[in-house]
C-alpha cells in the first residue's frame, strides 16, 4: 500500500506545511476509493503570492478512462479546480474552477467522489457540495500562524507561553526607524490575517476572474475538410444524449467500431444502456444535427461502412474531438438533454 511520506523542511522556513493533514486526509480518502493518484505535490506559495499552502494531484493517461490524464489543484484561498490532460501531462485540453465544490477545505469525501467521476468516466458528477474538512478551522489558523513565523512575527496561537482565545486582540510594535513600510505593512496584513504584502518589487497584478470556459475558447482551425473544434463542439452539444454517448465511445476507442461492438457495449451500459436493435435509430440524431451544423460540404463526422458494418470517424478528427467532449464535462449546460427535440 502506498504511504504518502510527511515533507521534508525548508531552510529559513517554518518546519511543517501547515496544510499538510488536509494533503494526507484527501490522499488517504482517494486511496480508500481505488483511485490513488501518480502524483502528490504540495507546497507553499512565494511571498509574491501571499505564502498560500497548495497541493496537485494528478492521474497519468495509465490510470483513467479514455486513455487521458486528469489533475486536480488545490490553493489555499482559490479551493479547487481540475485539467483534463492529453497522453502527456503538459498537453492541457481544459482547465477550469470546480464550481460544484462551494469550500476551499471542501471534505476529502467530496473530492474523492469528484475525482471518482473524472478517473472512471471523465466527467463532474452532478449537483454541489458545501461539506467543510473537519480540520478546516485548525488549518486556517495553522496557515495564518506560517505566514506570522516566516515574516518573523510570533504566532496568534501562542503568547508568553498562554493560548489566545477566539476575539482576542493582538499588540504590534513597529519601529519606524527600522522596519521598512514593506516590512510594516505584511505585518499588520498578517496580525489581521491577510495575505501578507510582498516588496514593492514583486507586486503582482491584481488577478482577474477566471470565465467559465466556452464555445468561444475552441478554435477555429481547419481539422479536415472544414470540419473545426467549434463545429464538433457544437454538433455533439445538439445530438440527443444516446447519440453524444455513442460517439464519445468509437471516438475513445480509436475511432473505429463494429456494429456488433457496439451493439454489445451499449446493450449493459450502466448508464446508458440501448437495445441491440435501437442503435441505428438513436444515432438518427446524427443525420438530423448535420443538416443544420457543420461545414458546407457532405462530410459526415461518422460513417457507416455497409459493407463491413464499421462505424468510422476521420482520425484527424479525434484530437478535436476530445477537446470539444472535455468542454461537454466542463459545461453540461450547454449540452442537449431533451430526447423528444431534434
Amino acid at each position: 500500500m502506498p504511504v504518502l511520506l510527511d515533507p521534508p523542511g525548508r531552510p529559513g522556513w517554518p518546519q511543517a506545511l501547515p496544510h499538510w493533514p488536509y494533503v494526507q486526509a484527501v490522499d488517504a480518502a482517494l486511496l480508500a476509493r481505488g483511485i490513488p493518484p501518480g502524483v502528490v505535490r504540495a507546497n507553499i506559495n512565494s511571498l509574491r503570492w501571499g505564502l498560500t499552502g497548495y497541493m496537485l494531484l494528478q492521474w497519468d493517461a495509465s490510470r483513467t478512462y479514455g486513455h487521458r490524464g486528469i489533475r486536480l489543484n488545490w490553493e489555499e484561498h482559490k479551493g479547487w479546480s481540475y485539467a483534463l490532460l492529453g497522453l502527456s501531462p503538459d498537453d492541457v485540453l481544459l482547465s477550469s474552477v470546480l464550481t460544484a465544490v462551494e469550500t476551499s477545505y471542501a471534505d476529502p469525501e467530496t473530492i474523492a467522489d469528484v475525482a471518482q467521476e473524472l478517473v472512471t468516466r471523465r466527467r463532474l458528477p452532478q449537483g454541489s457540495y458545501r461539506t467543510e474538512w473537519p480540520g478546516a478551522r485548525q488549518a486556517r489558523a495553522a496557515a495564518a500562524d506560517f505566514r506570522r513565523t516566516a515574516l518573523g512575527l510570533e504566532p496568534l496561537g501562542c503568547r508568553m507561553g498562554e493560548e489566545i482565545t477566539e476575539g482576542e486582540g493582538v499588540q504590534l510594535t513597529i519601529d519606524t526607524q527600522r522596519d521598512t513600510y514593506e516590512q510594516a505593512i505584511a505585518a499588520v496584513q498578517a496580525a489581521y490575517g491577510f495575505n501578507p504584502a510582498p516588496t514593492t518589487g514583486d507586486w503582482p497584478d491584481a488577478p482577474a476572474l477566471e470565465p467559465r470556459p466556452g464555445p468561444q475558447d475552441l478554435s477555429d482551425d481547419d481539422l479536415w475538410e472544414r470540419w473545426t473544434v467549434r463545429l464538433l463542439f457544437d454538433t455533439i452539444a445538439a445530438l440527443m444524449p444516446g447519440a453524444r454517448t455513442v460517439l464519445r465511445h468509437i471516438a475513445a476507442v480509436g475511432g473505429s467500431a463494429t456494429y456488433d461492438d457496439v451493439q454489445a457495449h451499449f446493450a449493459d451500459h450502466p448508464d446508458t444502456p440501448i437495445p441491440k436493435n435501437r442503435i441505428g435509430g438513436t444515432l438518427t440524431s446524427m443525420r438530423a444535427v448535420r443538416r443544420r451544423i457543420g461545414p458546407d460540404n457532405d462530410i459526415r463526422l461518422l460513417e457507416l461502412d455497409d459493407r463491413v458494418r464499421v462505424y468510422r470517424i476521420e482520425h484527424a478528427l479525434l484530437e478535436g474531438l476530445q477537446r470539444a467532449f472535455a468542454l461537454a464535462d466542463a459545461r453540461p449546460d450547454l449540452l442537449r438533454q431533451d430526447p423528444t427535440v431534434v
